[in-house]
């Protein structure tokens, strides 16, 4: 089983876990080899978002090759027009996981690439994935693949473990409306344990549990992919939810009326 009943009790109760080496070093690069292709522009990035890092936008920075300022890619979209992130999606091994969290029907919330570029990579404030979906049950999983070592130094990933239990925290906008930090509570680096990972390792997360990353002050890479998901019985609270959120059967059956 790709993880323990110990590890299961884990994120039950500190809200996640890391299955080490969940992911082979050909699945591994093939992500990173087509993410290179959308960066660049050799593949053009059609139903999904591309996002530049701050330094790019506001033209404190000049680069040398193009794409390097991309901070990042969003959209369900990836995995519904890519072949290598469906594949991603539908990995055997994270489904096995989600699974067992979740139960056998499940569809695809999200999906992003977050990939922090050497130098010039930005932090990510405190906040609960849960605060950008207006969806019950709060609980969806999301799951983070590391597509280059993620360390201390260029920005790995940092949880508040236990704080998923406080429930849904008040978030403000930081920059703009998809942009949102915790505001409710005041956390900082000691309150996180950092979850230095390899490249194929995989972090499952509630999606309630407060997280941070810092800036990449290195000179590598620190590229992750995303893949939240939830019970395809899940429903918006929202009777106008906002309307970029989108959803794609990945498991089980699928229920009349919900996401």
């Amino acid at each position: 089983m790709p993880i323990s009943d110990e590890q299961f009790a884990q994120y039950q109760r500190e809200g996640y876990v890391v299955a080490d080496g969940l992911l082979d070093e050909e699945t591994v690069e093939r992500v990173r080899e087509r993410l290179r292709a959308y960066v660049t522009g050799e593949r053009e990035a059609g139903a999904f978002e591309r996002m530049l890092e701050p330094a790019a936008e506001s033209g404190d920075a000049t680069f040398e090759r193009a794409g390097d300022p991309v901070r990042k890619f969003e959209g369900v979209g990836m995995v519904r027009e890519d072949d290598v992130f469906a594949d991603l999606a539908h990995h055997d091994g994270i489904l096995d996981v989600v699974e067992r969290l979740q139960g056998p029907n499940l569809s695809l919330l999200r999906s992003a690439a977050m990939l922090k570029p050497p130098g010039i990579g930005s932090e990510k404030k405190f906040h609960q994935d849960a605060a950008y979906y207006p969806i019950r049950p709060m609980d969806h999983v999301t799951v983070w693949v590391a597509l280059d070592d993620a360390t201390r130094t260029n920005g790995c990933m940092r949880v508040v473990p236990g704080a998923h239990t406080d429930g849904l925290l008040g978030h403000e906008a930081v920059e703009y409306d998809t942009d949102i930090a915790i505001g409710e509570r005041d956390y900082d680096v000691s309150d996180t344990v950092a979850l230095p990972m390899d490249a194929g390792d995989v972090l499952f997360q509630h999606c309630l549990l407060p997280h941070y990353t810092a800036p990449n002050e290195s000179d590598d890479w620190r590229r992750a992919f995303i893949l939240a998901y939830m019970r395809s019985r899940s429903r918006f609270t929202d009777d106008d939810p906002p309307a970029w959120v989108d959803s794609l059967d990945v498991a089980g059956e699928r229920f009349p009326g919900c996401v």
